[in-house]
């Protein structure tokens, strides 16, 4: 949990659960455009790896104050690579699974979820994986920049076997996936019928960031787009139920983030992996600070019900901003006419 004074001052904008991002490695099967990662980096691929970094998630939760309910988020590169599997991974997961748990301090509620592209052979072992461990995983979908039409094939595949222990299907807003889904994806409607789908803001974080990233005009379009024809996208939820409040959605404030080779960043990974910034301090809340300072978010009507945006991604000094005022209380704006 950060010290920082706008962490207090926006408390109640912060979850009450905490959440621990950890990416034992980078090395994956495949090389998504928008991906930041060295696909072929073994750094953090071992047992000895993988389980060093248990010590440092367990002291996170034993000494964070706030929570009781943590959601362990883990990821790679690729984890179910067939080639991980045929070399015993998946007992490892289960081994860093197990000693977490173990260690843990009484009243603290652990929530595992691992996240996968989904494209892999040996579907039977991933289940039984699943399955001995109480799992649900997560599944990243994107309409372009992802899949050989080879990979797609074994996605679908999968999504059929896996059906009944999808957690959620999470997608990337590019640009490029936007407009895909604006012209029509059926794929998507069929993916968005059967689970929760979520749009994660676009990590500018690879060469080609620019010609990916979508101008403001285009971001609104897209939340329209979603408000009218994909209501329940849980990222579009903020703006169209009738709660009257909402946590923001970076968890920024009670976050704790593992890289591959054991380093802890503060902030959030996208703290060490943006690319073009306008700022000079990316880790504290000067990040969080300078966009509800710009945005006047203490003044706005829907102060309370927003969800925020990626305080990284809007530090990115390169997007178009041809809007003139917030995304977010547009989208806000909208519905609220539609209505």
């Amino acid at each position: 949990m950060l010290n920082d004074d706008i962490y207090k001052a926006i408390s109640n904008k912060i979850i009450l659960h905490s959440e621990i991002v950890v990416c034992l490695f980078e090395h994956c099967n495949m090389e998504c455009i928008f991906c930041p990662q060295k696909h072929d980096n073994i750094v953090g691929a071992s047992r000895e790896e993988i389980l060093s970094k248990v010590d440092s998630i367990v002291n996170y939760i034993n000494n964070n104050k706030r929570s009781t309910h943590f959601k362990i988020h883990t990821m790679g590169g690729e984890l179910f690579q067939d080639q991980w599997i045929e070399k015993g991974f998946l007992e490892i997961y289960s081994d860093f699974i197990k000693e977490i748990n173990s260690r843990i301090d009484k009243g603290k509620e652990i929530e595992f979820n691992f996240i996968t592209n989904l494209v892999f052979d040996n579907t039977d072992l991933v289940m039984q994986f699943i399955e001995s461990n109480n799992l649900l995983i997560s599944v990243s979908y994107d309409a372009k920049g992802r899949f050989s039409l080879a990979q797609f094939e074994i996605f679908k595949r999968n999504i059929e076997i896996f059906k009944d222990k999808i957690r959620m299907i999470s997608c990337v807003g590019t640009k490029q996936n936007m407009r895909a889904i604006i012209n029509g994806n059926e794929y998507f409607s069929y993916l968005y019928d059967l689970f929760p789908c979520d749009w994660d803001s676009f990590l500018p974080s690879v060469p080609v960031s620019e010609k990916l990233m979508p101008a403001e005009t285009e971001l609104l379009e897209f939340y329209k787009f979603l408000v009218d024809n994909y209501p329940r996208c849980t990222n579009i939820s903020y703006f169209t139920e009738d709660s009257v409040s909402n946590k923001m959605s970076c968890t920024r404030g009670n976050s704790y983030t593992v890289m591959p080779d054991g380093s802890t960043p503060k902030g959030c990974s996208g703290s060490v992996l943006l690319t073009s910034p306008t700022s000079n301090d990316l880790f504290s809340g000067a990040i969080v600070e300078k966009f509800i300072n710009t945005y006047d978010c203490f003044q706005c009507e829907f102060y309370k019900k927003c969800p925020f945006t990626c305080f990284i991604k809007n530090d990115y000094s390169k997007i178009k901003r041809d809007l003139g005022e917030c995304v977010f209380k547009e989208t806000f704006k909208y519905v609220k006419e539609k209505n």
